[in-house]
């Protein structure tokens, strides 16, 4: 997963250009190279056609033919019949594994299917069969979910229309607001707000800015963040934690395009366009009523939904190659196992768990050696899986059995040690465990 991608000069292949997708573009089935050679292959993808295609040692799929000597010459075929794409193994010496278990004569394929054939991997995907927009230097991947993202970001990004982007936490709402900025034309900066970092009664103040003297503390005037992103965007980061309270305020200066610094009777001009992000739909809280449906409505000119990591697993090797680089671990190599793995994992935590992972399995791996599927990686993965079941403390668990007795085996039974990983209170995690029928003593060694 080291080299940048390539695409095939001919055949009915994807193959990377300027310009997005047409609206109507059909998704078509398609294989993703993922993983070849340690790392060191590109990552290319090739249509399925209606022949199928044959995958084995010495065949020219992609453009340079398998050279894995772990595959037989004839090892598995990848085709459609009747409309639904399938995999089967041809009798091969080594078999062939999908999404980690053997396979065994013929398998229907969904998206994101992960192929193991010998130490070479591919997903499965439904892409457009046209060719790709240029990828952004920071929105990184070429799968259908994400072009849909491009093709949004090109729609609105030079008009004023306010945009909210949704999605899961890590999955880059940040890197598309800056694209959205970048590609907008405004000369002004990009000035981000954290919504959730501020206290409820300062939030005013930083937004729309004071006058010296509006309060105590108040030595000097500011001119607060609307002002400061004059000519520019401004992203209202997490704007779902703004409280129901200040969201009259918000609407009005959106809609006046005026702001009132606290204790002024005047009110100033604003050239701004703003740019939303949440990681909850915000409709649902407009249902649940704490969250305004006017400033919703005010606010979802434009929507981009982000797709989980999980519904993009063909983005992952070219996602791994640039975090490898912030790891300072760029063309470093990689095991199969490894790299089957990170295909495999559902990322909760998404492209930031990623680079959690890759940064420990850096750390771990001495220079030289292959990144590995070791004991450190392995765990770091399991803890991402497992506090992405954990919600809120007003909500309720629903971490299973199986996994309060791994997270207990690793403490020794110790609560106090399980419930600081997981970042819950003790009482909390022992109500769990009762529930659950889970005796933390079970687990403690005697000596």
């Amino acid at each position: 997963m080291n080299n940048a991608p390539r695409a095939r000069k001919e055949g009915p292949i994807l193959v990377t250009a300027n310009g997005p997708p047409s609206e109507s573009a059909e998704l078509v089935p398609s294989l993703t190279l993922a993983f070849k050679n340690q790392g060191r292959g590109a990552t290319e993808h090739r249509l399925i056609p209606r022949a199928g295609l044959m995958l084995g040692l010495g065949a020219s799929v992609f453009d340079e033919p398998f050279d894995d000597t772990r595959m037989s010459v004839r090892h598995a075929e990848v085709g459609v019949d009747s409309g639904q794409p399938f995999v089967r193994d041809l009798s091969s010496s080594g078999g062939t594994r999908v999404n980690g278990d053997a396979l065994m004569g013929k398998r229907s394929l969904v998206a994101g299917d992960v192929i193991r054939i010998g130490d070479t991997l591919f997903v499965y995907a439904a892409a457009a069969a046209v060719t790709l927009p240029e990828p952004e230097s920071e929105l990184i991947g070429e799968s259908a979910a994400l072009v849909a993202v491009r093709r949004s970001i090109e729609a609105v990004a030079r008009h004023m229309h306010t945009v909210v982007v949704t999605g899961e936490t890590g999955t880059g709402k940040e890197v598309v607001a800056r694209v959205l900025h970048q590609r907008s034309g405004r000369t002004g900066p990009l000035v981000a707000v954290n919504c959730g970092a501020f206290a409820e009664g300062l939030l005013p103040s930083d937004l729309f800015g004071h006058v010296r003297g509006a309060f105590t503390g108040a030595v000097t005037e500011e001119q607060g963040l609307f002002r400061a992103a004059r000519a520019g965007t401004l992203l209202l980061d997490e704007v779902a934690e703004i409280a129901i309270g200040l969201q009259a305020n918000l609407l009005r200066v959106m809609e006046a395009r005026q702001v009132r610094p606290v204790g002024s009777t005047r009110d100033i001009a604003i050239d701004v366009r703003v740019v939303a992000t949440s990681n909850r739909e915000l409709m649902a809280l407009v249902q649940e009523r704490s969250f305004r449906s006017d400033l919703y409505s005010r606010l979802a000119q434009w929507t981009i939904r982000l797709p989980p990591l999980r519904e993009r697993r063909e983005d992952i090797p070219s996602l791994t190659r640039s975090l490898l680089g912030r790891c300072d671990a760029s063309g470093r190599a990689m095991t199969s196992d490894l790299a089957e793995a990170l295909l495999l994992h559902d990322w909760p935590l998404n492209v930031r768990g990623l680079f959690n992972v890759l940064a420990i399995a850096a750390i771990c791996a001495p220079s030289g050696v292959p990144l590995s599927l070791g004991a450190e990686v392995r765990s770091a993965m399991w803890t991402s899986r497992t506090l992405a079941l954990i919600p809120d403390e007003k909500g309720p668990l629903v971490v299973d059995k199986d996994a309060l007795e791994q997270l207990l085996g690793r403490f020794n039974g110790g609560v106090a040690a399980a419930a600081r990983h997981l970042g819950i209170t003790r009482p909390r995690l022992y109500r769990l465990l009762k529930v659950r029928g889970v005796e933390p003593s079970a687990f403690r060694h005697r000596g």
